[in-house]
């Protein structure tokens, strides 16, 4: 399970490598020569070790710290010869990765302000120290991506016999469920008091009634009423299909969403609320739940196929993997030009 996380020869977690500019004032335990003459510290190794051992919930034995060192010696050979071979990254990407990476922790966006507040209240560390970490990540698979561009892309193509036989091992999973495309008038009750929210209530009845009743049509009453300005344009159509997902139950109300699964195609229904005001829905076209073929498109609003669709999911599987193996290779390419001397007595 250890040597799993340090498979790749170059992939340092950020975190690791965020003591990289502290002085070297203890025993070296390695030194590492390129281009330049780099020394790991036992200071150096013992922060990245206890960084691991956080992760792992335990201590590492000494043949762990040794790998926990080479992974350090190969860090620092793909930078040096990044710097050797003039290959850079802008201060915007690596802002951009940072603050991607920190968006993905928690789910919600930020601004950048508020990605230099967390950095320098939560990492243990300073702003610049953190991003030169992202700056070294970056540099690290954007060497290692540049010197095995072909045979990353060569070894990540899927077979169509790999595809076909990922479709035969979980087709039961490709099933598009019961989903309903529909048109709405809408009437936005959002931040207003209970005496204009009945007033709106009121008015949306008044047009619905006007519907039914045939006095107006459904797209002319969008066109005069709907506070959706985005579907006034396509006669209230709100340009996709939706289903009972969690996500859909949450912005539309089960209630609401009940509803509109029950009604036929071409159906107005009474009008609806939901957690954003009121509506009055026509209901467009239905599409029951089947399973998907190979050839299908993944949803009814999709040009993408299952076929497409597996083949992106093996190819970025196919890529790490081939990463990994390129990475090793550039470090054992840059090891045989190498100097590199160890003392593994330093280790404690």
């Amino acid at each position: 399970m250890f040597k799993k996380r340090l498979i790749s020869a170059v992939l340092l977690l950020v975190t690791a490598g965020l003591f990289a500019q502290q002085a070297f004032v203890d025993k070296p335990v390695a030194i590492v020569r390129l281009t330049r003459t780099d020394v790991i510290s036992q200071r150096k190794l013992a922060q990245s070790v206890m960084f691991y051992e956080q992760q792992t919930g335990r201590t590492l034995n000494l043949d762990e710290k040794q790998e926990v060192l080479q992974t350090l010696i190969n860090q620092m050979l793909v930078l040096q010869a990044a710097e050797r071979d003039g290959v850079s990254v802008t201060e915007q990407q690596v802002l951009q990765m940072g603050m991607g990476q920190m968006m993905q922790q928690l789910q919600r966006q930020i601004t950048e302000a508020q990605y230099r507040q967390i950095i320098e209240e939560q990492s243990g560390t300073d702003f610049e120290t953190y991003q030169n970490s992202i700056k070294e990540q970056i540099l690290l698979e954007q060497y290692v991506s540049e010197k095995k561009r072909d045979f990353i892309r060569t070894t990540s193509m899927p077979t169509d016999d790999e595809i076909e036989t990922f479709y035969m091992q979980n087709e039961d999973k490709f099933i598009n469920p019961e989903m309903v495309r529909l048109s709405h008038i809408f009437f936005n009750t959002r931040g207003i008091d209970a005496a204009a929210k009945a007033e709106i209530k009121k008015n949306a009845d008044a047009v619905y009634q006007q519907i039914v009743s045939g006095e107006a049509t459904f797209a002319a009453m969008v066109r005069e009423h709907s506070d959706d300005k985005e579907t006034i344009v396509r006669d209230g159509d709100l340009g996709t299909y939706i289903d009972r997902s969690d996500q859909n139950i949450a912005v539309f109300g089960r209630d609401f969403l009940n509803t509109v699964f029950r009604m036929n195609v071409g159906q107005v229904s009474e009008v609806l609320e939901s957690s954003q005001g009121y509506h009055i829905v026509k209901l467009d076209d239905r599409q029951s739940k089947r399973f998907l073929e190979i050839d299908d498109p993944v949803s009814p609003v999709e040009t993408v196929t299952v076929r497409q669709y597996i083949g992106n999911v093996i190819t970025y599987q196919k890529q790490q993997m081939a990463f990994q193996q390129a990475a090793a290779q550039v470090v054992q390419e840059l090891m045989d030009d190498a100097d590199i001397q160890y003392f593994t007595e330093n280790i404690e």
